[in-house]
C-alpha cells in the first residue's frame, strides 16, 4: 500500500506509536482487548494494544525502569499476551518515549528484539516502515529483521540472464572469466538502476532505459562500450569537475570513488563487447512484478542468496529448504552478536540478564562508553568461507543498527565521552550514513574467498546496503572501497603469524620503484614492506589526504588510483617471498614433496616448487591482516557457513575448474562418470587436467595430516596420528579456533557429525578444553542426508 513516508518518520521520531500505525501505516484500531494487565516476577505491567491487523497485534508497554528489561522478563510477558493474541509485536517505551524496544518471536523458539531512539538515523527503518505498511499475515509471522524469501523462480530467472550476458560476451575466450565479467557486471546494473530508482541519476527513474534507448537511435549493439563502460570508468569513477568534456551526456551523477573502475578483467581483455540483447532483457527483468519484490533493500539478502546459487551450482535449482537455510543465518548471526557484546560489557549472558538490545535500550553512561572507546573500534568480524558475504550481509544491518541507536542516545545522555564521540562522527563526513558505514568497514567487515567471482559480488553486495538506503548522493559519495577486506586466497592454507627473520633471509625480489611521493621504507624487509603498505592503505581508505596535502592539483581519482596500485605491488612483492616461504615449510620443515598423479603407476615423487603451492592461492593471514591479527591476535568474532563433506577430488568441481576444455572436447559430467577410464586412457589432454587435478589434493592432504595447525582432525592411536578421511568443515573448525583471538567467539553452520563421530574425538578434545560453547539445533528442515546445526564457542 502507498503511505506518507515523511509523515511516517515524524511520527517514529516522536514515538507516536498510535498515529504510525493507525493513521499513516494503515492498521485497524483495536476491537477488542485493548488492554491486558499482568504480573511478571513480582511487578504488575498493563499492556496497551494499538493496532491490529487480523489476528496481529501491535502491544505498548510502558517501564518504570527500562534498566530491568530482561530476557526472561520480555520472554514472560510475551507469553502471557501470546496464550490470549497469537504473534504479538511488543513495543517497550520509557515513560519519557525517549525509547522504544522492539519484540517479537518470528518462531516459537526464535525471539528478536531492536531498539529505537528518538533522533536517531532512520538508515534501516525506512524499509521496516515499508514493510510495516505492505504487511499481511498471509505472509508468515511479522518480522523486523531482512528475511530471504524462498523464491526458486527469481534464482533461475537471475540464472538465465548470468547465462545470456555470459554467453554475449566477445573477446574474453575463456569461459571462467566470461562469466566472472558477466557477474560482475550484472552486479553492477543492479546497483545502477537502485541509484535509478532512488532519483540519484541526473533526477532521472529511467536514466539506464533512456541511455539505452538513444544509444540505439544512434547505433546499435553500442550501448556497452558508448555508454555502459564510459559511465563506470569516468562518470562514477570521477568527481564532477574532472569528467572528460566528451561524457558530458551522463548529466549528474554521483561520484563512487574506484568501486567501478577499471575492473582486472578489463585490464586483461581489452576488446571486450557485448550486443544490446542481454541489456535489454535485464532492464525488462528490473520492472517486472518479481523484481520489484526482490529487488530492494528489505530484500537485498534474497538477492545475494540467490547469486550464491546460481555462483556454487550450475544448473541446479534449489529447494525451499536452502531458503530456510539462509533464514537461519539470521538467528545465528543474532545469537552470536549478543554473546559477544554481553561478554565484553562484562555481563554473563544468561536468561535472567539482558541481552544486548536490552543495553542498548537501557542507554547506561558506563556501557555506552564501553561500546564507543573500546568494543566498536576494535570490533573485527572474519567470514574465512564469505561466498557473497551472507554472514557478512547480516553483521552489517545490525552493527548500522547498533551504531544508530548510539547516535540517538546523544541526544537523551549527559555523557561527556559520548558527545565528544557524536561531534567525531559529525565531522568526519557531510553524511552521517557514510560515516557509519565507513566505520563500519573500517573496523571491520572481513571475509576470505578462494572463488574470486565470489569476491567481487560480496564486495558490491555490501556496497548494495548503502546504496538502497540512501536518500541523497553525499551519501554515497564516495563509496567505501573494499578491495582489501574482502579478498580472493584459499582460507585453509597460508600463514597466520609470520616468520619475519625466515621472511628476510629470503633473497631480494623487486627493484624498489624510484618517484614514491611518500618516500617509502627500502621494502625489502618484511616490517618495511607492512609499514609502507600499512601507511598507504590507511590514506587509500581515508581517500588520501596525505596526497592533498603534499601535491596540491593531483585530482582525487588519481590519488587513489595512485595507493591502489601501490598496495598491490607491495602485496604481490610480499605474497611472492611468503609462498617461498611456506615452500620451505613444506619441503624443510614437514618433509612433503610433490606427488604427480599417474594413471597406471604409483604416484611419481619430486621435489617442491614455489608454482606447486602458487597455484593453491594461500592465504597468508599473518600479512593481509596483520593490523587486526597483530592488535588483537586475532578476529574477534568469526561467523562462518563453511564446505561441507570429505576433503576429497569431486568430478562436479573438476568440471567447474576444466569447463572450457571439457566443452571443448564435448564431454559432460554424466559422460566422465560412466566412461571415465577410456577417456582417460584415449585422450591426453583429459587425462593430464585430472592427474593435475588429483595431484592438488594429494599435496593439501600430505599438509593436513603433517601441519601442526591441524593437529586435531584425526584421533591418536598408540601416539600416532591415524590417516582417516578429511572433511572440509572439520578442517574450517580448526582453523577458525587458530585465527579466533582470545576472548572472540565462532559461530559456524556444519554437519552434526563433528559431534558423534568417534573420528571427531581430538577436536571435540580441542573446543571441550579450550572453549566454552554450545550446539544450537533444529535451524531448518534440512536436505536429504545433511543433518547441519550451529556450533559455536567462545575461546579462553
Amino acid at each position: 500500500m502507498g503511505f506518507d513516508m515523511q509523515q511516517a518518520e515524524t511520527c517514529l521520531q516522536s514515538l507516536k506509536l498510535v498515529t504510525l500505525f493507525q493513521d499513516v501505516l494503515g492498521w485497524m484500531a483495536p476491537v477488542e482487548g485493548r488492554a491486558i494487565a499482568t504480573r511478571a516476577f513480582n511487578h504488575p505491567y498493563r499492556a496497551h494494544c494499538i493496532a491490529q491487523r487480523e489476528n496481529v497485534r501491535i502491544w505498548e508497554i510502558k517501564l518504570n525502569t527500562p534498566q530491568d528489561l530482561s530476557v526472561k522478563l520480555k520472554t514472560r510477558l510475551y507469553q502471557s499476551i501470546h496464550r490470549k493474541y497469537p504473534q504479538p509485536l511488543l513495543i517497550f517505551t520509557d515513560r519519557q518515549r525517549c525509547r522504544s524496544l522492539w519484540y517479537w518471536q518470528s518462531s516459537p523458539h526464535i525471539a528478536q528484539s531492536l531498539v529505537f531512539i528518538p533522533q536517531q538515523p532512520l538508515a534501516g527503518w525506512h524499509a521496516r516502515l515499508q514493510y510495516l505498511a505492505n504487511y499481511s499475515p498471509n505472509l508468515g509471522a511479522l518480522n523486523l529483521q531482512p528475511q530471504p524469501l524462498c523464491c526458486a523462480e527469481f534464482t533461475q530467472q537471475l540464472r538465465q540472464h548470468l547465462d545470456q550476458l555470459s554467453s554475449s560476451i566477445t573477446g574474453i575466450h575463456d569461459r571462467s572469466d566470461r562469466h566472472w565479467y558477466a557477474a560482475v557486471l550484472l552486479q553492477r546494473l543492479i546497483i545502477i538502476h537502485m541509484l535509478q530508482q532512488r532519483g540519484l541519476l541526473d533526477g532521472n527513474i529511467w536514466y539506464l532505459h533512456n541511455q539505452l534507448g538513444h544509444s540505439q537511435q544512434r547505433q546499435r549493439d553500442g550501448f556497452f562500450r558508448q555508454v555502459l563502460q564510459p559511465l563506470c570508468t569516468q562518470g562514477f569513477s570521477l568527481p564532477l569537475l574532472e569528467r572528460p568534456r566528451n561524457i558530458g551526456w551522463v548529466g549528474q551523477v554521483p561520484y563512487l570513488g574506484d568501486v567501478f573502475y577499471t575492473h582486472p578483467l578489463e585490464r586483461q581483455y581489452a576488446k571486450i563487447d557485448i550486443p544490446d540483447a542481454p541489456f535489454e532483457a535485464i532492464l525488462v527483468w528490473f520492472e517486472s512484478p518479481l523484481w520489484q519484490q526482490v529487488g530492494n533493500s528489505w530484500q537485498a539478502s534474497t538477492l545475494g542468496f540467490a547469486f550464491e546459487q546460481v555462483l556454487t551450482e550450475e544448473g541446479i535449482v534449489h529447494t525451499q529448504n536452502e531458503a530456510e537455510t539462509a533464514g537461519a543465518l539470521e538467528v545465528c548471526c543474532d545469537l552470536i552478536l549478543n554473546q559477544y557484546m554481553l561478554r565484553h560489557l562484562g555481563i554473563e549472558p544468561g536468561p535472567s540478564a539482558p541481552d544486548f538490545w536490552d543495553i542498548l535500550f537501557s542507554g547506561h553512561p558506563q556501557h555506552l562508553r564501553q561500546l564507543i572507546q573500546t568494543i566498536l573500534p576494535q570490533f573485527s568480524v572474519l567470514d574465512p568461507a564469505c561466498g557473497v558475504g551472507t554472514f557478512l550481509i547480516a553483521l552489517q544491518h545490525r552493527l548500522v543498527d547498533t551504531y544508530s541507536v548510539l547516535i540517538g542516545q546523544l541526544t537523551y545522555s549527559p555523557d561527556s565521552q559520548l558527545a565528544i564521540w557524536g561531534v567525531g562522527l559529525q565531522t568526519e563526513h557531510s553524511s552521517l550514513l557514510q560515516t557509519i558505514y565507513r566505520r563500519i568497514f573500517r573496523y571491520g567487515l572481513y571475509g576470505v574467498d578462494l572463488n574470486p567471482v565470489m569476491v567481487d559480488i560480496a564486495r558490491l553486495q555490501l556496497l548494495l546496503g548503502l546504496v538502497a538506503i540512501a536518500q541523497q548522493p553525499q551519501d554515497i559519495e564516495p563509496l567505501p572501497s573494499l578491495d582489501f577486506n574482502i579478498v580472493t586466497g584459499n582460507s585453509l592454507l597460508g600463514f597466520i603469524r609470520v616468520d619475519e627473520a625466515g621472511f628476510d633471509r629470503l633473497r631480494a625480489t623487486e627493484t624498489v620503484l624510484q618517484g614514491n611521493l611518500l618516500q617509502p621504507l627500502v621494502a625489502e624487509n618484511y616490517r618495511a614492506i607492512l609499514a609502507e603498505k600499512n601507511i598507504a592503505l590507511e590514506h587509500y581508505r581515508s581517500q588520501a589526504y596525505l596526497l592533498e596535502e603534499l601535491q596540491q592539483g593531483i585530482p582525487h581519482y588519481a590519488k587513489l588510483e595512485y595507493f591502489r596500485d601501490r598496495i598491490n605491488q607491495l602485496d604481490n612483492q610480499a605474497q611472492a617471498k611468503l609462498d617461498e616461504l611456506l615452500l620451505a615449510e613444506f619441503s624443510q620443515t614437514l618433509g612433503i614433496q610433490f606427488k604427480s598423479a599417474q594413471l597406471l603407476e604409483s604416484p611419481r615423487r619430486r621435489l617442491l616448487q614455489v608454482e606447486d603451492l602458487a597455484v593453491l592461492q594461500p592465504c597468508h593471514w599473518g600479512y593481509h591482516f596483520n593490523h587486526v591479527l597483530n592488535r588483537a591476535r586475532g578476529f574477534n568474532m568469526i561467523l562462518t557457513r563453511p564446505p561441507q563433506g570429505p576433503f576429497r577430488p569431486t568430478t562436479q568441481e573438476f568440471f567447474q575448474q576444466f569447463y572450457d576444455l571439457t566443452h571443448q572436447k564435448n564431454i559432460d559430467i554424466c559422460t566422465f562418470k560412466t566412461a571415465k577410464r577410456s577417456l582417460l586412457n584415449t585422450d591426453p589432454d583429459i587425462a593430464n587436467a585430472w592427474l593435475f587435478y588429483q595431484s592438488q589434493y594429494s599435496l593439501l592432504t600430505d599438509y593436513f595430516y603433517r601441519s601442526p595447525n591441524y593437529d586435531h582432525q584425526s584421533p591418536l592411536l598408540k601416539g600416532k596420528r591415524q590417516r582417516t578421511q578429511l572433511r572440509r568443515h572439520w578442517l574450517f573448525i580448526e582453523r577458525c579456533f587458530n585465527l579466533l583471538a582470545p576472548q572472540g567467539i565462532c559461530g559456524l553452520i556444519v554437519s552434526r557429525d563433528i559431534k558423534e563421530s568417534p573420528r571427531g574425538v581430538a577436536l571435540r578434545s580441542l573446543i571441550e578444553t579450550q572453549t566454552e560453547g554450545d550446539w544450537l539445533t533444529g535451524l531448518s528442515s534440512p536436505p536429504q542426508g545433511f543433518d547441519q546445526g550451529f556450533l559455536w564457542f567462545y575461546k579462553h
